[in-house]
């Protein structure tokens, strides 16, 4: 798909008509060098000058605003927004945390490193089973068969 570009003077000068209008006087010196080559050389550039100007002439010939007419605007809005009732926004009433007492922080301490005695106590089962009274052969046995069980799960992928 081939797209008709205009050569970059162009899009200047079309930008330039936008800012400034067709007036050159109008234009910044440096922009008005640099553009008049193009104006002189292309065709399609003085059209462009051309349809500014036009519209220029166009734009002069309009009837201006009525002056009164846009205080009276004015005021209405100033008026309008006067009387507009008006919304209180407040800010949503945070509630704080209370703090802790520290005398009951200390058994929380207490009982978290209570459990984590006891997690380590656990993790050795003849420890565990000494204190609970139960048979340590059955808990040496019993770890003995989850090994084998992963032995036969690993031997079965092969």
């Amino acid at each position: 798909m081939t797209r008709n570009l205009k050569p970059a003077g162009l899009d200047g000068l079309e930008a330039a008509l936008d800012t400034y209008g067709a007036d050159r006087t109008r234009w910044p010196a440096p922009l008005r060098h640099e553009l008049s080559a193009l104006i002189a050389d292309s065709s399609e550039a003085r059209k462009m000058l051309r349809d500014a100007e036009l519209f220029d002439t166009l734009l002069d010939r309009a009837p201006q605003y009525d002056a009164s007419r846009l205080d009276g605007l004015k005021q209405r809005i100033v008026s309008a927004a006067a009387h507009q009732p008006r919304l209180v926004v407040t800010q949503p009433q945070v509630s704080l945390p209370r703090p802790v007492p520290h005398h009951r922080q200390g058994w929380a301490v207490t009982a978290l490193a209570a459990s984590l005695v006891l997690g380590v106590l656990a993790g050795q089962s003849s420890v565990v089973s000494s204190l609970l009274g139960t048979n340590s052969a059955y808990a040496s046995r019993q770890v003995a068969q989850t090994d084998d069980a992963d032995f036969l799960l690993d031997e079965d992928m092969l």
